[in-house]
Protein backbone atom coordinates (compact mmCIF):
# COMPACT_ATOMS: atom_id res chain seq x y z
CA UNK A 1 0.00 0.00 0.00
CA UNK A 2 2.73 2.44 1.01
CA UNK A 3 4.79 1.48 -2.04
CA UNK A 4 1.80 2.20 -4.28
CA UNK A 5 1.29 5.62 -2.71
CA UNK A 6 4.97 6.49 -3.13
CA UNK A 7 4.92 5.48 -6.81
CA UNK A 8 1.75 7.50 -7.35
CA UNK A 9 3.35 10.58 -5.75
CA UNK A 10 6.48 10.21 -7.90
CA UNK A 11 4.39 9.86 -11.06
CA UNK A 12 2.37 12.95 -10.18
CA UNK A 13 5.56 14.93 -9.56
CA UNK A 14 7.02 13.90 -12.90
CA UNK A 15 3.79 14.57 -14.77
CA UNK A 16 3.17 18.04 -13.33
CA UNK A 17 5.71 19.88 -15.53
CA UNK A 18 4.20 18.27 -18.63
CA UNK A 19 0.81 19.76 -17.84
CA UNK A 20 2.28 23.16 -16.92
CA UNK A 21 4.80 23.56 -19.71
CA UNK A 22 2.57 25.05 -22.42
CA UNK A 23 -0.47 27.24 -22.79
CA UNK A 24 -2.34 25.77 -25.77
CA UNK A 25 -5.06 27.43 -27.83
CA UNK A 26 -7.36 25.53 -30.18
CA UNK A 27 -8.73 27.68 -33.00
CA UNK A 28 -10.24 27.30 -36.42
CA UNK A 29 -12.62 28.42 -39.11
CA UNK A 30 -15.44 26.81 -41.07
CA UNK A 31 -16.43 28.76 -44.16
CA UNK A 32 -18.77 27.30 -46.79
CA UNK A 33 -20.72 28.97 -49.59
CA UNK A 34 -23.28 27.93 -52.20
CA UNK A 35 -22.46 29.47 -55.58
CA UNK A 36 -23.56 29.74 -59.18
CA UNK A 37 -20.45 29.59 -61.39
CA UNK A 38 -20.05 30.01 -65.14
CA UNK A 39 -16.90 29.95 -67.25
CA UNK A 40 -16.97 32.06 -70.42
CA UNK A 41 -18.29 29.92 -73.26
CA UNK A 42 -19.98 27.33 -71.03
CA UNK A 43 -23.52 26.40 -72.03
CA UNK A 44 -24.99 26.68 -68.54
CA UNK A 45 -24.23 27.73 -64.97
CA UNK A 46 -22.87 25.25 -62.45
CA UNK A 47 -24.34 25.32 -58.94
CA UNK A 48 -21.77 24.15 -56.42
CA UNK A 49 -20.88 24.18 -52.73
CA UNK A 50 -17.47 25.72 -52.11
CA UNK A 51 -15.18 25.48 -49.10
CA UNK A 52 -13.36 28.74 -48.35
CA UNK A 53 -10.15 27.67 -46.58
CA UNK A 54 -11.64 25.95 -43.55
CA UNK A 55 -9.06 24.91 -40.97
CA UNK A 56 -8.30 23.82 -37.42
CA UNK A 57 -5.13 24.68 -35.53
CA UNK A 58 -3.29 24.39 -32.25
CA UNK A 59 -0.95 27.14 -31.05
CA UNK A 60 0.98 27.19 -27.81
CA UNK A 61 3.72 28.84 -25.84
CA UNK A 62 5.87 28.24 -22.77
CA UNK A 63 7.23 31.11 -20.70
CA UNK A 64 11.00 30.59 -20.38
CA UNK A 65 11.55 33.68 -18.27
CA UNK A 66 13.32 36.90 -19.11
CA UNK A 67 10.72 37.75 -21.75
CA UNK A 68 11.56 34.61 -23.76
CA UNK A 69 9.01 32.03 -24.93
CA UNK A 70 9.03 28.69 -26.70
CA UNK A 71 6.24 28.66 -29.30
CA UNK A 72 4.62 26.19 -31.68
CA UNK A 73 1.80 26.09 -34.19
CA UNK A 74 0.23 23.26 -36.18
CA UNK A 75 -2.62 23.97 -38.59
CA UNK A 76 -4.65 21.58 -40.73
CA UNK A 77 -6.64 22.62 -43.79
CA UNK A 78 -9.74 20.69 -44.79
CA UNK A 79 -12.74 20.94 -47.09
CA UNK A 80 -15.73 21.50 -44.81
CA UNK A 81 -18.15 20.68 -47.64
CA UNK A 82 -16.82 17.11 -47.95
CA UNK A 83 -14.75 16.55 -44.79
CA UNK A 84 -11.66 15.70 -46.83
CA UNK A 85 -8.05 16.83 -46.31
CA UNK A 86 -6.86 19.77 -48.40
CA UNK A 87 -3.62 18.91 -50.20
CA UNK A 88 -1.27 16.01 -49.58
CA UNK A 89 -0.01 17.08 -46.13
CA UNK A 90 -2.22 16.82 -43.04
CA UNK A 91 -0.50 19.75 -41.31
CA UNK A 92 0.05 21.44 -44.67
CA UNK A 93 -1.06 24.92 -43.59
CA UNK A 94 1.65 25.20 -40.94
CA UNK A 95 3.74 23.10 -38.58
CA UNK A 96 6.40 25.21 -36.84
CA UNK A 97 8.30 25.45 -33.58
CA UNK A 98 10.38 28.39 -32.46
CA UNK A 99 11.57 30.92 -29.93
CA UNK A 100 10.18 34.40 -29.29
CA UNK A 101 12.56 36.87 -27.62
CA UNK A 102 12.88 40.62 -27.22
CA UNK A 103 15.18 40.54 -30.26
CA UNK A 104 12.55 38.93 -32.49
CA UNK A 105 11.02 35.56 -33.29
CA UNK A 106 12.53 32.56 -35.09
CA UNK A 107 10.38 29.70 -36.39
CA UNK A 108 11.43 26.41 -38.01
CA UNK A 109 9.27 23.99 -39.98
CA UNK A 110 6.60 24.16 -42.66
CA UNK A 111 4.91 27.42 -43.67
CA UNK A 112 1.89 27.73 -45.95
CA UNK A 113 1.64 31.20 -47.48
CA UNK A 114 4.70 33.40 -47.03
CA UNK A 115 4.75 36.79 -45.33
CA UNK A 116 5.38 38.71 -48.58
CA UNK A 117 1.84 37.71 -49.57
CA UNK A 118 0.33 38.29 -46.12
CA UNK A 119 1.78 41.80 -45.89
CA UNK A 120 0.40 42.92 -49.26
CA UNK A 121 -2.25 41.09 -51.34
CA UNK A 122 -3.83 39.20 -48.43
CA UNK A 123 -3.89 42.25 -46.14
CA UNK A 124 -6.36 44.17 -48.32
CA UNK A 125 -8.56 41.24 -49.39
CA UNK A 126 -11.40 41.99 -47.00
CA UNK A 127 -14.45 40.43 -48.70
CA UNK A 128 -13.84 36.83 -47.67
CA UNK A 129 -10.21 36.85 -46.47
CA UNK A 130 -8.83 36.08 -49.96
CA UNK A 131 -10.47 32.65 -50.08
CA UNK A 132 -12.64 30.75 -52.53
CA UNK A 133 -13.81 32.25 -55.81
CA UNK A 134 -13.62 35.83 -54.49
CA UNK A 135 -9.87 35.42 -53.93
CA UNK A 136 -7.50 37.74 -55.79
CA UNK A 137 -6.50 35.73 -58.88
CA UNK A 138 -4.16 38.41 -60.31
CA UNK A 139 -1.49 38.27 -57.60
CA UNK A 140 1.23 35.78 -58.52
CA UNK A 141 4.13 35.18 -56.11
CA UNK A 142 6.46 32.25 -56.84
CA UNK A 143 6.29 31.02 -53.24
CA UNK A 144 2.68 32.09 -52.76
CA UNK A 145 1.32 28.72 -51.64
CA UNK A 146 2.85 25.66 -49.99
CA UNK A 147 6.47 26.19 -51.05
CA UNK A 148 8.20 27.07 -47.77
CA UNK A 149 8.86 23.60 -46.40
CA UNK A 150 11.87 22.95 -44.14
CA UNK A 151 11.80 26.70 -43.68
CA UNK A 152 13.42 29.29 -41.41
CA UNK A 153 11.44 32.43 -40.56
CA UNK A 154 12.57 35.47 -38.58
CA UNK A 155 10.64 38.60 -37.71
CA UNK A 156 11.78 41.63 -35.75
CA UNK A 157 9.98 42.87 -32.64
CA UNK A 158 7.64 45.83 -33.08
CA UNK A 159 9.94 48.84 -33.61
CA UNK A 160 7.67 51.87 -33.22
CA UNK A 161 5.11 50.43 -35.62
CA UNK A 162 7.57 48.65 -37.94
CA UNK A 163 7.94 44.86 -38.17
CA UNK A 164 10.25 43.17 -40.69
CA UNK A 165 10.29 39.55 -41.88
CA UNK A 166 12.72 37.28 -43.73
CA UNK A 167 11.89 33.71 -44.71
CA UNK A 168 13.62 30.98 -46.69
CA UNK A 169 13.34 27.22 -47.07
CA UNK A 170 14.58 24.07 -48.71
CA UNK A 171 15.43 24.36 -52.42
CA UNK A 172 12.75 23.03 -54.78
CA UNK A 173 11.77 23.04 -58.44
CA UNK A 174 13.68 21.93 -61.52
CA UNK A 175 16.57 24.29 -60.83
CA UNK A 176 16.52 23.45 -57.11
CA UNK A 177 16.56 27.09 -56.05
CA UNK A 178 16.01 28.25 -52.51
CA UNK A 179 12.90 30.39 -51.98
CA UNK A 180 13.20 33.82 -50.38
CA UNK A 181 10.46 36.05 -48.98
CA UNK A 182 10.94 39.48 -47.42
CA UNK A 183 8.16 41.56 -45.89
CA UNK A 184 7.59 44.71 -43.88
CA UNK A 185 4.66 46.21 -42.00
CA UNK A 186 4.31 49.76 -40.74
CA UNK A 187 1.30 50.88 -38.71
CA UNK A 188 0.79 54.43 -37.47
CA UNK A 189 -2.70 55.25 -36.29
CA UNK A 190 -5.13 55.04 -39.20
CA UNK A 191 -2.34 54.48 -41.75
CA UNK A 192 -1.17 50.94 -42.53
CA UNK A 193 1.65 50.22 -44.99
CA UNK A 194 3.22 47.01 -46.23
CA UNK A 195 5.79 45.69 -48.68
CA UNK A 196 6.79 42.26 -49.93
CA UNK A 197 9.50 40.67 -52.06
CA UNK A 198 9.05 37.05 -53.18
CA UNK A 199 11.77 35.21 -55.14
CA UNK A 200 12.40 31.72 -56.49
CA UNK A 201 15.00 31.25 -59.20
CA UNK A 202 14.43 33.91 -61.87
CA UNK A 203 10.84 34.55 -60.76
CA UNK A 204 10.51 37.67 -58.62
CA UNK A 205 7.53 39.67 -57.37
CA UNK A 206 7.82 43.06 -55.62
CA UNK A 207 4.70 44.56 -54.03
CA UNK A 208 3.76 47.64 -52.01
CA UNK A 209 0.48 48.09 -50.14
CA UNK A 210 -1.34 50.88 -48.29
CA UNK A 211 -4.66 51.23 -46.54
CA UNK A 212 -6.28 53.92 -44.46
CA UNK A 213 -9.12 53.90 -41.93
CA UNK A 214 -11.64 56.71 -42.31
CA UNK A 215 -14.06 56.00 -39.49
CA UNK A 216 -16.74 53.75 -40.97
CA UNK A 217 -14.87 53.73 -44.30
CA UNK A 218 -11.74 51.78 -45.15
CA UNK A 219 -9.77 52.17 -48.38
CA UNK A 220 -6.66 50.41 -49.60
CA UNK A 221 -4.79 48.75 -52.40
CA UNK A 222 -1.52 47.38 -53.69
CA UNK A 223 0.77 47.57 -56.73
CA UNK A 224 2.87 44.57 -57.76
CA UNK A 225 5.57 43.97 -60.38
CA UNK A 226 6.43 40.42 -61.50
CA UNK A 227 9.42 39.32 -63.58
CA UNK A 228 10.70 35.94 -64.74
CA UNK A 229 8.47 33.32 -66.38
CA UNK A 230 5.63 35.85 -66.12
CA UNK A 231 6.27 39.59 -66.55
CA UNK A 232 3.49 42.06 -65.76
CA UNK A 233 2.21 44.69 -63.37
CA UNK A 234 -0.94 44.23 -61.34
CA UNK A 235 -2.87 46.53 -59.03
CA UNK A 236 -5.90 46.29 -56.78
CA UNK A 237 -8.13 48.88 -55.09
CA UNK A 238 -10.50 48.00 -52.26
CA UNK A 239 -13.13 49.85 -50.24
CA UNK A 240 -15.31 48.95 -47.28
CA UNK A 241 -18.15 50.71 -45.48
CA UNK A 242 -19.32 49.48 -42.07
CA UNK A 243 -22.77 50.26 -40.65
CA UNK A 244 -23.39 48.43 -37.38
CA UNK A 245 -23.27 44.71 -38.16
CA UNK A 246 -23.31 45.39 -41.91
CA UNK A 247 -20.25 45.51 -44.17
CA UNK A 248 -20.31 46.61 -47.81
CA UNK A 249 -17.28 45.78 -49.99
CA UNK A 250 -16.05 46.75 -53.45
CA UNK A 251 -12.81 45.46 -55.02
CA UNK A 252 -11.34 46.09 -58.44
CA UNK A 253 -7.97 45.08 -59.87
CA UNK A 254 -6.23 44.74 -63.21
CA UNK A 255 -3.00 44.08 -65.09
CA UNK A 256 -1.15 45.36 -68.11
CA UNK A 257 -0.30 42.93 -70.92
CA UNK A 258 1.26 39.75 -69.55
CA UNK A 259 4.48 38.43 -71.14
CA UNK A 260 4.79 34.65 -70.68
CA UNK A 261 8.26 33.21 -71.32
CA UNK A 262 8.28 31.10 -74.48
CA UNK A 263 4.59 31.79 -75.25
CA UNK A 264 4.43 35.50 -76.05
CA UNK A 265 1.90 38.03 -74.73
CA UNK A 266 -1.50 37.64 -73.10
CA UNK A 267 -4.10 40.39 -73.04
CA UNK A 268 -4.86 42.53 -70.00
CA UNK A 269 -6.92 40.93 -67.26
CA UNK A 270 -9.19 42.42 -64.59
CA UNK A 271 -11.27 41.28 -61.62
CA UNK A 272 -14.20 42.98 -59.89
CA UNK A 273 -15.97 41.86 -56.71
CA UNK A 274 -18.87 43.24 -54.69
CA UNK A 275 -19.69 41.72 -51.33
CA UNK A 276 -21.98 42.10 -48.34
CA UNK A 277 -21.30 40.68 -44.86
CA UNK A 278 -23.70 40.61 -41.94
CA UNK A 279 -21.96 39.89 -38.64
CA UNK A 280 -24.28 37.86 -36.42
CA UNK A 281 -21.59 37.96 -33.73
CA UNK A 282 -17.84 38.54 -33.43
CA UNK A 283 -17.29 34.98 -34.66
CA UNK A 284 -20.12 34.29 -37.09
CA UNK A 285 -21.20 36.03 -40.28
CA UNK A 286 -23.42 35.40 -43.28
CA UNK A 287 -22.45 36.90 -46.61
CA UNK A 288 -23.30 37.34 -50.26
CA UNK A 289 -21.09 38.28 -53.20
CA UNK A 290 -20.71 38.56 -56.94
CA UNK A 291 -17.35 38.41 -58.72
CA UNK A 292 -16.19 38.51 -62.32
CA UNK A 293 -12.79 37.83 -63.85
CA UNK A 294 -11.95 38.93 -67.40
CA UNK A 295 -8.96 36.86 -68.57
CA UNK A 296 -9.58 36.00 -72.21
CA UNK A 297 -6.14 34.49 -72.88
CA UNK A 298 -6.15 32.37 -69.71
CA UNK A 299 -2.96 33.79 -68.20
CA UNK A 300 -4.49 33.40 -64.72
CA UNK A 301 -7.76 31.48 -64.47
CA UNK A 302 -9.73 32.25 -67.63
CA UNK A 303 -12.86 34.43 -67.82
CA UNK A 304 -15.70 33.58 -65.43
CA UNK A 305 -18.47 35.08 -63.33
CA UNK A 306 -19.85 33.82 -60.05
CA UNK A 307 -22.31 34.76 -57.31
CA UNK A 308 -23.20 33.08 -54.05
CA UNK A 309 -24.07 33.17 -50.36
CA UNK A 310 -22.26 31.62 -47.42
CA UNK A 311 -21.71 31.23 -43.70
CA UNK A 312 -18.41 31.63 -41.82
CA UNK A 313 -17.76 30.73 -38.18
CA UNK A 314 -14.47 31.27 -36.34
CA UNK A 315 -13.69 29.48 -33.11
Amino acid sequence: MKKSLVLTAIAATLAAPAFAQSSVTIYGRLNVSVESFKFDGASKRDWQQVDNSSRIGFAGEEDLGGGNKAIFKIEHGFDASTGTVKGERFWGRESTVGLATRYGTVKLGNLDNNEAYHATADYVSWVNHDTGTTADVLYRGPNYYGSLQNSVSYNTPDLNGFVGWVQTGEAYGGEKSKPLALAAYYDRGALHLGAGYDKHGDDKVSTVRANYDLGAFGVGGYFSHATGSYEFNTWRLVGMYTLGANEFHLNYGGTNKVTIAGLGEASKAWQATAGYNYNLSKRTKVYAFVTKVKDDDGAFTGTFNDFGVGVRHNF
